[in-house]
């Protein structure tokens, strides 16, 4: 008879851990960010584009698609941004890469983006919870920030 309770409470744990999985699903932390980024109309393939919390916590990250689509990851599993103002970073600036005798490898990728942009400090957003449909479409002269190649 002893077996009956103990059953009972694997039970019962089993529901506790089910629901505690399912609310982490739900969370009101974190809300799903999407979008598209564009420059002058035009979609930026290969931007990286972070969200880092005004309050402090962890950022989350996304590259834009071929099509300046993006969708935030928060940490692996878990899509979208933390819920509140955001500051929001979009760069597509890779720096060159030297060898160990200073000679280039890699040119790296120039900055397409204005400086309120790529500086991550002065663009800022709110996320809630729940869906965050969040486009970024960037005015720029085109003579600094040229149209991407290819």
């Amino acid at each position: 008879m002893h077996i009956q309770p103990k059953k009972q409470l694997l039970a019962a744990a089993v529901m506790l851990s089910l629901s505690a999985v399912i609310g982490c699903g739900a969370s009101s932390e974190h809300g799903h960010v999407t979008g598209v980024v564009t420059i002058n109309g035009s979609p930026v393939e290969g931007a990286d584009i972070t969200f880092s919390p005004a309050e402090g916590g962890r950022s989350a990250l996304a590259t834009t698609q071929a099509d300046g689509s993006y969708e935030l990851n928060y940490t692996p599993g878990v899509k979208g941004a933390k819920v509140g103002v955001n500051k929001v970073r979009i760069t597509t600036y890779i720096a060159p890469r030297v060898d160990d005798n200073r000679r280039v490898t890699d040119p790296g990728k120039p900055e397409r983006f204005p400086p309120e942009y790529a500086s991550g400090r002065e663009i800022t957003v709110e996320v809630k919870p729940g869906e965050n449909p969040l486009d970024f479409d960037v005015t720029a002269d085109k003579d600094k920030y040229p149209p991407q190649d290819g």
